[in-house]
């Protein structure tokens, strides 16, 4: 299903947005990361990769002046993009219409269980262009609200992206890494130039295709040990997993006890952080949730 909405004027036109900007006094802001896609086969690009057969219902955010909205909306049953410049509102009600539902706010402090209510669990798409500032919050948001969504698609700074895909034994893998791949699939959908963006930003970035996993790997029963024990693995990333999970600022365990808890989970205690896989993080904590149910009772 494809409905025309994209009339004048068009915000991935460098002259029309520009012209729009001074009607509306605006100045792209420094502080929140304001910069604007105005490469029409990227907006595509984004949009493609979100796999939109017509009948799923959308989140943006970060609509900026509207040059995904606009094909979005073209698209989706339905496309609520939230955005917290109000300037940046009065742009997308030329650029855009009715033909999405533009909501004020701050995407990290917005009651997203309000906002998502109106779909069925595991049914929206999520597009964000997430400015460089906010990146590791929001998609740690984006994770804690994992059930309402089935993908999302956000573009990041390279580096980011270079960490989230990294595999095991990557450099670049990190806490980041292990805690997406416990909610989701990763897949690059391809790299964007800087010379894309309106002001142009000092950094390249990348689309990246998350497809949120039904159900998620790690049980909510679960969830506290996991996140406990991958960040503690991490906290010491260059020391052997027996080191860096005991201790007070590991788990609290004795290294005696930190190995026998790694062997037990069919992790030799002698590897580091990055070489593990989500599911190797997944065994260990629930072998020290058991460990912590013992000693509890």
């Amino acid at each position: 299903m494809t409905r025309e909405v994209l009339a004048s004027p068009n915000p991935t036109s460098r002259t029309q947005l520009r012209a729009l900007f001074r009607d509306h006094g605006f100045h792209p802001r420094r502080e929140l990361g304001q910069t604007f896609l105005v490469d029409d086969n990227i907006a595509r690009k984004i949009v493609r990769a979100a796999g939109l057969s017509g009948s799923e219902p959308v989140l943006e955010i970060g609509p900026g002046a509207g040059a995904v909205t606009r094909l979005l909306a073209a698209q989706a049953r339905r496309v609520v993009a939230i955005e917290i410049d109000p300037v940046l509102v009065a742009v997308l009600s030329e650029t855009v219409g009715s033909a999405a539902e533009v909501v004020l706010g701050d995407f990290l402090r917005a009651d997203l269980d309000q906002l998502l209510s109106s779909g069925a669990p595991g049914s929206w798409r999520c597009v964000a262009n997430l400015p460089y500032a906010i990146t590791g919050p929001a998609i740690l948001r984006l994770l804690g609200n994992a059930a309402w969504f089935d993908r999302l698609v956000i573009m990041v700074q390279r580096e980011v992206a270079d960490r989230l895909l990294a595999p095991p034994g990557g450099r670049a893998r990190g806490l980041m890494t292990v805690l997406t791949e416990a909610d989701c699939v990763i897949s690059s959908a391809g790299a964007v130039s800087r010379r894309c963006f309106f002001p142009q930003p000092k950094v390249d970035s990348t689309i990246l295709v998350l497809a949120v996993r039904h159900p998620a790997l790690v049980p909510p029963e679960l969830q506290a040990e996991f996140r406990r024990v991958v960040k503690a693995a991490f906290s010491t990333r260059r020391k052997m997993l027996a080191n860096s999970l005991s201790g007070a600022s590991g788990l609290g365990l004795a290294k005696h006890d930190a190995a026998q808890l790694l062997s037990s989970s069919g992790v030799e205690p002698g590897r580091r952080a990055e070489s593990l896989t989500a599911q190797e993080f997944l065994a260990i904590a629930s072998q020290f949730a058991d460990l912590t149910r013992e000693k509890g009772a």
